[in-house]
């Protein structure tokens, strides 16, 4: 990714994270957080990527967003100055709760291994 887009995109993020925290009474979003934005090199589509902190509110969430997409762009569109305005894409971010999965997995794992240890250690 270019220096260009990687400035484009951290700037789409902060701002994105602004209206949502100051232009936008939803309780559900209350707790949400931009955690990455993608756009695409032609600057036509930004994938929004949002996490939050009760995870049963995800879809509720996409819902909201969904339906304040074009005032959330038009209050981006205020605050950035790019020659496209991208279209914005809300997309779930299940990459906190993958790693969460992962570290349970390996904590499992490692507990399975010390009984087997213990119990090849009793049987000797």
């Amino acid at each position: 990714m270019s220096v260009r887009m990687d400035k484009i995109n951290k700037e789409i993020q902060k701002q994105l994270m602004a209206i949502i925290q100051e232009d936008i009474d939803d309780p559900v979003l209350e707790f949400l957080s931009i955690t990455r934005v993608a756009t695409s090199s032609d600057l036509h589509e930004a994938r929004v990527y949002y996490s939050l902190l009760d995870e049963s509110k995800y879809d509720r969430a996409k819902e909201s967003l969904d339906k304040m997409n074009k005032f959330i762009r038009m209050n981006l569109g205020k605050r950035i100055r790019i020659k496209i305005l991208p279209q914005l894409k809300f997309i779930p971010d299940d990459t906190i709760r993958y790693s969460v999965d992962i570290y349970h997995k390996i904590e499992e794992i490692t507990e399975e291994d010390k009984q087997r240890h213990n119990q090849d250690e009793e049987s000797d």
